[in-house]
């Protein structure tokens, strides 16, 4: 969830004490599955309306439009870590770098990603006053590859571009999207699925119609085929008095995942189910991802509330799999990371939590500001799940971090990453990257083809303004341990928001499988919010350029006997001598008679 002109609130006493009181009077833990005979989950919000057809190529030029009024409490609801979270153990914070995580962040020797030849310019804040007429802070942007086009999208506009940076098409999300006038939009997401050749995206409006009836919507739009730049269905779903903030994305072989954290828009008239008062819990709607493909007008979908967690984060499934993973950290035990699974369908009518399992990780505490040149600092976050992706029975998480990288005794944020083996749910690497005297945030991830894992992430220091890194790890490097990060774009000017940013992206080309492209967020002399972000694709490998075909080897026939035709008379004189238009042996025979005659003559003329 972004802000407009940088006004920020934070959810207070009433919902740390509601979630509590939840807690411990109600013992809520999740949504039963269907299988356990409990009665089907009560949903907060209405039925997908759609789809309509919205053809990018055919959006109205971005224009100069009037900016939609912010609802009262249409505000980034996050959830204050200090006295609320349990500290595992004596309750006193462990080591930033556990024996899991022991080298990780320090410098190391080992091969950094390297960026290929195709990196450019994103959008920036320029680009939002030029489109829209006005500035918007911070920027979320997301980031999606296919086998063409690069799509970028920010808090309300979209760009699309060629492999190359060529601006092909550049548009207002709420054209996009659909939304309705007078409604305030934010929070995109966006995927391509190599395996359907469709793009997947989602946006969320609302509007505080005080004192009348409030209404939040989730937007989601699926393309018609591979070319961004055509059609693409759009549907929506409505939510009387409440909204879905900071929805994120997953997709499995049939399955379309989208969670959010559902907040009442202005405390009055709050809906029964939610009992945490302004916070009514998570919800995750699990959609037939074959009916969104066939753009038919009411897809098959499942709903799971959840209410014990905060901020889940479904899993980009980047290899074959019809299991649904999603993770979160605890809401209240620091060190506990949760791990759901789905399995079914809506078609089927089989939808279940299949499991659900705790793992104990590093400390996974809210990090203090970013700070940097100029007595600057950036808002680096809160404990929150940013994005998980899943290959080949591997899912990685990403989350800012509180940390003390040595000899630091003063907090750092820190990029926390943590894999989990879900073929057995244990845990396979805890990485807390991060180096004394720096700042590293907002960690974006993807694994290649070979499980290379790539971060794209937020640095700064005391010296530097904020700046756009990429890091990364080879699957072959020893555990724990990450990559030097590598530059992206250099900061400009201290970033004077409250806010940096929700999230950063990253994206696979589905053309090349040991290809990798990021977005990263800088801060940037431009419009009046002062950022930029920049794009670039990046391997462990040459895995970014089309590698030079290797000629096959054809068999050779071996040698055979040729036969020889036997050889003839050459005439001695070439001439066609009868004019019979061919020179033979009688055009010989002929200039030899003339010859003879000749010299005959000669003979007796001599005697």
């Amino acid at each position: 969830m972004r802000q407009r002109s940088g006004h920020v609130a934070k959810a207070g006493a009433v919902l740390i004490l509601g979630l509590l009181f939840a807690w411990a009077a109600f013992g809520i833990t999740k949504a039963p599955a269907p299988s356990e005979g409990a009665p089907a989950p009560v949903s907060i919000g209405g039925s997908i309306q759609g789809p309509a057809v919205v053809v990018v190529r055919d959006l109205p030029e971005p224009s100069p439009r009037e900016q939609a009024p912010v609802p009262a409490a249409f505000v980034t609801r996050r959830v204050p870590s200090s006295g609320v979270r349990a500290q595992p153990g004596t309750g006193e914070p462990p080591p930033a770098n556990a024996p899991a995580g022991a080298a990780a962040g320090l410098p190391q020797p080992l091969l950094s990603p390297a960026l290929s030849s195709h990196q450019f310019d994103g959008i920036d804040d320029g680009d939002n006053g030029s489109a829209t007429g006005f500035s918007i802070t911070p920027p979320d942007p997301q980031l999606a590859v296919g086998p063409d086009h690069v799509v970028e999208m920010v808090n309300i506009i979209g760009r699309i571009f060629d492999k190359d940076g060529a601006v092909l098409d550049t548009f207002v999300l709420a054209d996009f999207f659909a939304v309705p006038s007078g409604y305030h939009d934010t929070d995109p997401k966006i995927i391509y699925d190599a395996f359907s050749g469709r793009w997947f995206a989602t946006y969320i409006s609302a509007i505080d119609n005080e004192p009348g009836l409030d209404i939040g919507l989730l937007h989601v739009a699926v393309s018609k085929t591979s070319d961004p730049t055509g059609a693409w269905n759009v549907y929506s779903r409505s939510y009387d008095h409440v909204f879905p903030d900071y929805p994120g994305i997953g997709l499995t072989d049939d399955k379309f995942t989208v969670s959010s954290n559902v907040f009442d828009i202005d405390g009055v008239n709050a809906p029964a189910a939610c009992l945490l008062g302004p916070y009514c819990g998570v919800e995750t709607l699990v959609f037939e991802k074959a009916d969104l493909i066939a753009g038919l007008p009411n897809p098959g979908v499942f709903v799971f509330p959840l209410v014990e967690e905060f901020t889940v984060r479904p899993a980009h499934s980047l290899s074959p799999v019809s299991d649904q993973y999603l993770a979160a950290w605890h809401f209240l035990f620091i060190d506990q990371l949760v791990v759901f699974r789905i399995t079914g369908t809506p078609a089927q009518g089989n939808v279940t939590m299949a499991a659900t399992t705790n793992l104990t990780t590093l400390s996974q505490d809210s990090p203090p500001p970013s700070l940097t040149a100029g007595a600057g600092s950036i808002d680096s976050g809160d404990f929150r799940m940013l994005e998980t992706v899943w290959r080949d029975d591997t899912l990685w998480g990403s989350s800012s971090a509180e940390c003390f990288p040595p000899p630091d005794v003063l907090a750092k944020s820190c990029a926390h990453l943590v894999e989990v083996n879900t073929d057995t749910m244990t845990l396979g690497q805890d990485i807390m990257y991060g180096t004394a005297g720096q700042y590293f945030s907002w960690p974006a991830i993807r694994t290649d083809a070979a499980q290379n894992l790539y971060v794209s992430l937020t640095h700064t220091n005391t010296s530097i303004f904020a700046e756009a890194r990429l890091a990364g790890r080879r699957s072959t490097d020893p555990p724990g341990v990450m990559s030097l990060s590598k530059l992206l774009r250099a900061g400009q000017v201290v970033h004077t928001s409250e806010r940096w940013g929700d999230y950063l992206g990253m994206a696979v080309d589905p053309s090349y499988a040991a290809c990798v492209w990021a977005v990263g967020q800088y801060a940037k002399v431009s419009g009046n919010a002062d950022w930029g972000t920049y794009i670039a694709a990046a391997s462990f490998t040459d895995g970014c350029v089309e590698a030079t075909p290797t000629p096959v080897p054809t068999d050779t026939p071996a040698p055979t006997d040729t036969p020889t035709s036997p050889p003839t008379a050459t005439p001695f004189l070439v001439g066609d001598v009868n004019c019979s238009d061919a020179v033979t042996a009688v055009d010989a025979l002929l200039v030899l008679q003339l010859l003879a005659a000749l010299l005959a003559n000669l003979a007796c003329e001599g005697a």
